[in-house]
């Protein structure tokens, strides 16, 4: 049994305060590893793949014999197309394809739950329980600053007015809490996560 204090922020009034929790188990990190795995698979499957060099087939050009095959010393040759040519088609060069593999639901499990744990551990998750209904900016980055949060990602239940009021701000990211993955939060100094959210996802995650 760990005993947690969470901080607790009201972005309607700026304030900030603390709450104590009871999780189940311990925040020790179980595998390293598995955070390093699933953060190149996510960049892997970033990556668009579509680069793309010319064939032979591809290069506008005439299909002419640059010379006759015999008689001049020279070496033969078939086509200003070819790859020893300026201009011509370039040799073993990348062609459309996906850099995404495939990970085990358990491993994604586990990394989330390590690096959740290590946001527990070094202090620095908040909770926060309404936005409220205006989209407003300033909300967000006036209470970030009081509470001396420069790198935060917001985790909120489907909130638009959250989405829109973070959308402009330096180094802060409003993530709808089913989008939640280990690389967003490795990207971000804080986590500050809808109360309710917290309560239902992250607890059972990090159980």
């Amino acid at each position: 049994m760990t005993l947690l204090t969470l901080k607790t922020i009201d972005f309607g009034k700026g304030a900030i305060g603390s709450k104590q929790l009871d999780v189940a188990s311990s925040l020790e990190i179980e595998s390293a590893k598995s955070v390093a795995y699933v953060v190149r698979w996510q960049l892997a499957a970033r990556r668009s793949g579509s680069a793309k060099t010319k064939t032979m087939a591809e290069i506008s050009g005439t299909t002419a014999k640059p010379w006759k095959q015999k008689g001049t010393g020279r070496a033969r040759q078939g086509s200003r197309r070819s790859v020893q040519f300026v201009g011509g088609r370039t040799c073993h060069g990348p062609m459309p394809r996906s850099f995404d593999f495939s990970m085990p639901k358990k491993i994604v499990k586990i990394a989330l739950s390590d690096v959740l744990r290590m946001k527990l551990k070094e202090n620095k998750v908040a909770i926060f329980s309404d936005f409220g209904s205006e989209i407003k900016t300033s909300k967000i980055s006036s209470t970030l600053a009081q509470n001396n949060v420069a790198s935060a990602l917001i985790i909120h239940d489907d909130s638009v007015t959250l989405a829109k009021s973070a959308k402009n701000l330096k180094n802060v990211k409003a993530l709808d809490a089913r989008a939640i993955n280990v690389y967003d939060i490795l990207s971000f100094d804080h986590l500050v996560i809808d109360s309710k959210i917290f309560e239902n996802k992250i607890l059972g995650a990090i159980a």
